[in-house]
């Protein structure tokens, strides 16, 4: 099947009855990796999860004006991947060190980052961000040890510790970083499931209770 951008779709089995997407132009040599390393992940988040994998769809972006226009914004040189309404949109192996900071050998880890979101939106479309972003930080094994300054704790605790906060302010403030320590605290000094009850807390509903508390 061609597709107007010049792309075709392959489609893999990720279950005995689900089938999932990988879009990508014709000649590029990396899609059996990207295949493989797409059943990997899904693999290991399965049973972290406990659950089915949801559907992936998967295409691969070849420059960063394509990119750019897929967000709907100009991206950062970091950015390689974006998971959008379930579909994750990845820089090819072929064009990553080209127009991006990143080599080629961290896409594996890029690839089980968004295939999180994937899982966390399947369980919970309203998660808190800290948790979102963290989960999948931890999960993909993407950060490294770094002390954390006092004030960008108490900045976590009193902006996102129980709300979402604009985008622009999360990745000022250390976000993903603050959310990677925050999620990795909870697993090693609790459990798996105490992670996986705060993934299920949902956002608006809570909201919505604190506003009835509130009126009576």
């Amino acid at each position: 099947m061609m597709l107007p951008t010049g792309k075709i779709t392959k489609y893999i089995n990720i279950g005995k009855t689900r089938t999932g997407k990988l879009v990508f132009k014709k000649h590029d040599l990396s899609i059996d990796w990207v295949q493989k390393s797409v059943l990997s992940s899904i693999k290991k988040l399965e049973k972290f999860y406990k659950i089915k994998s949801p559907l992936i769809n998967l295409e691969l972006v070849y420059s960063r004006e394509e990119f750019n226009k897929i967000v709907g914004r100009e991206t950062p040189e970091w950015m390689v991947a974006i998971a959008l309404e379930n579909k994750i949109y990845l820089f090819s192996t072929s064009i990553v060190e080209k127009f991006s900071s990143h080599k080629k050998s961290s896409l594996k880890k890029i690839i089980t980052h968004e295939i999180c979101h994937l899982f966390n939106n399947k369980l919970n479309k309203n998660i808190l961000a800290w948790v979102d972003e963290g989960t999948a930080l931890f999960l993909s094994n993407q950060e490294k040890p770094e002390d954390l300054k006092k004030t960008e704790w108490n900045f976590f605790i009193k902006n996102f510790l129980t709300k979402n906060i604009d985008y622009q302010s999360f990745c000022t403030h250390n976000g993903y970083k603050i959310s990677y320590w925050a999620v990795r605290i909870i697993v090693e000094t609790f459990n798996r499931d105490m992670l996986l009850n705060l993934i299920k807390i949902n956002l608006k509903k809570e909201q919505g209770k604190r506003a009835e508390n509130i009126k009576k």
